[in-house]
């Protein structure tokens, strides 16, 4: 209940924001620009495309799969930070 309480100010104060003209971003060419023609989307959904798949994209995948399972245990081995570096670290004022 709190938080909705104090929420509200918050959405109020946000609100009265001043927003950048956005407008103004777009130059001349662009506004003048005419628009794009509109096409049935029914020809592009059929339009004759390769496979994303075939017989091959398992053995691709699970290839692929793989690896990344490697690359991640590998990563999860590595010290990701030297001594040195967590020597600095933890000497950094602030912490």
């Amino acid at each position: 209940m709190r938080l909705s309480l104090l929420l509200i100010p918050v959405l109020l104060i946000a609100g009265c924001t001043q927003f950048p003209d956005v407008d103004a971003a777009i130059g001349d060419e662009v506004a003048k620009a005419p628009y794009p023609a509109l096409v049935p989307l029914g020809p592009l959904l059929t339009a004759d495309s390769p496979a994303r798949l075939d017989e091959g994209s398992e053995a691709a995948l699970t290839a692929r799969a793989d690896g990344l399972r490697r690359r991640a245990r590998a990563l999860r081995a590595s010290d990701p930070v030297s001594g040195d570096e967590e020597r600095r670290l933890q000497e950094r004022p602030g912490t």
